[in-house]
């Protein structure tokens, strides 16, 4: 049984959330004022509590909350529990309050993509944190609107492009003494990606003949491998890849109705997960650490060096750049 093999290897030997770096978002959160953030996926448990964490004690002027389209309702319900949360026991009550946005994005429409960054430009004529931080884990098939197998669609693609659309921005922003950051948000799970490491020709299917945490897994391989191209290209940027720990979040909770290992081991998994309060202490210490040096790949909490044998390939990563700049080079920032 593949799939089952392939997730042991990860869920149950894997590095999971060995400490590395102390960091305490409460101490550790440098002052952001001024300062523009985005996330995407913020709606959900890890990009959610991101926001809150830097609302609370760095104070960056705004967050963007990028995520699904939703109704005027809901996305004013996302904000304020955002704000709510950040704020709760606001004990420096004379510091001002970050504001926080929503962006329509969905990450499996180009069109989406690009909707959201023009949206964004007109907005801001910075950026100095942007978390691609959005993600799916599902065994499901499917494609993305223009084809792509889903998990490499949105986990990777509708990421790259949003990112080659705002890098502008960022590079704008960057200063003689400070680095704007990107923080990709990959996985150990990188690690069960196929033989080969990224199926390019199979790409624009549903990857039919891979199980899930394949497909899963090459998406997250290629976002090492964006992590490492951004910073060779931009070096007025900081880019560091991260994995946040095994977490318990919504997501696991649905993959239990899905995956038969994860179904088995839900009666242990508290002791092998952490909550998400801890699950972004990796994100948080990425986005303000001076320590983050460009380029790398970081497991909980700023611990380098655990990447495979094929996110290092250098080879892989030059194929996915050749491959990504024809998927997206089409795809331009026109208002």
């Amino acid at each position: 049984m593949p799939e089952f093999r392939e997730m042991a290897k990860v869920t149950l030997f894997g590095s999971g959330n060995k400490g590395g770096a102390e960091f305490t978002p409460a101490k550790d959160i440098p002052p952001l004022a001024g300062k523009v953030v985005l996330i995407t996926g913020a709606a959900g448990d890890l990009g959610r509590q991101t926001a809150i964490e830097l609302a609370k004690y760095g104070r960056p002027s705004r967050i963007y909350v990028a995520d699904l389209p939703r109704g005027d309702a809901e996305k004013k319900a996302v904000v304020e529990r955002i704000t709510r949360e950040a704020y709760v026991q606001d004990e420096d009550a004379a510091t001002p309050k970050t504001e926080v946005r929503f962006l329509d994005l969905d990450l499996t429409s180009f069109e989406s993509v690009r909707a959201c960054a023009v949206e964004f430009v007109a907005k801001e004529e910075r950026l100095d944190i942007l978390f691609l931080n959005a993600g799916i884990i599902r065994v499901a098939k499917g494609t993305t609107k223009e084809g792509y197998e889903v998990h490499f669609g949105l986990n990777y693609l509708g990421h790259a492009l949003l990112a080659k659309l705002l890098i502008p921005t960022l590079e704008k922003t960057a200063t003689n003494t400070s680095k704007p950051r990107v923080v990709v948000v990959s996985s150990e799970g990188h690690a069960m990606a196929p033989k080969g490491g990224i199926q390019f020709d199979n790409l624009k299917s549903e990857c039919a003949s891979m199980d899930y945490s394949q497909r899963y897994g090459q998406s997250k391989l290629a976002l090492i491998h964006l992590t490492r191209h951004l910073s060779t290209q931009h070096p007025s940027l900081t880019t560091a890849a991260v994995h946040p720990g095994r977490i318990l979040t919504g997501m696991a909770d649905a993959l239990k109705k899905e995956s038969l290992l994860v179904k088995l081991t839900a009666p242990i998994a508290p002791f092998f997960c952490v909550p998400v309060s801890v699950g972004i202490v990796n994100h948080l210490w990425a986005a303000t650490s001076p320590a983050v040096l460009s380029g790398s790949y970081y497991e909980p909490v700023g611990v380098p060096g655990k990447e495979s044998a094929l996110a290092r390939d250098a080879a892989l990563g030059r194929r996915l750049a050749e491959f990504t700049a024809e998927q997206i080079g089409g795809v331009e920032l026109v208002g």
